[in-house]
């Protein structure tokens, strides 16, 4: 269940990773693929707008957090700020962040080594 709350306050929930909707519900956040290794692992996913732009993603696996780097919108812009997890993050182009998001580390680790992406 997504606890819903104020964009501004966004930063705390990515940082700790729950899942959170704002008040419009065009920010959200929520962890995916938590049946294991047959949808790609676990990570927590912040999307803005629904679930075609996702922010950035942690990926537990990985210990690390990705981030989309292509801009979109004013308000996305805004969401980014908001959702921000303040640390370092890896610039991932939208069709990698996307396929990430859609089927998990292992995917973005075969098409990076296949040199497909």
């Amino acid at each position: 269940m997504s606890k819903r709350i104020n964009g501004r306050l966004a930063r705390p929930y990515v940082q700790r990773k729950e899942p959170f909707k704002n008040s419009n519900s065009q920010l959200y956040a929520e962890w995916v693929g938590l049946n294991g290794i047959e949808n790609g692992g676990a990570r927590y996913v912040v999307y803005s707008c629904g679930v075609h732009w996702p922010l950035f993603i942690y990926v537990p696996r990985a210990n690390t957090w990705f981030e989309n780097r292509e801009r979109y919108s004013p308000t996305t812009s805004k969401h980014r700020t908001q959702a921000h997890p303040h640390c370092d993050t890896v610039a991932l182009s939208l069709e990698q962040i996307r396929l990430l998001d859609r089927f998990g580390y292992s995917s973005l680790v075969n098409e990076r080594i296949n040199g497909n992406v």
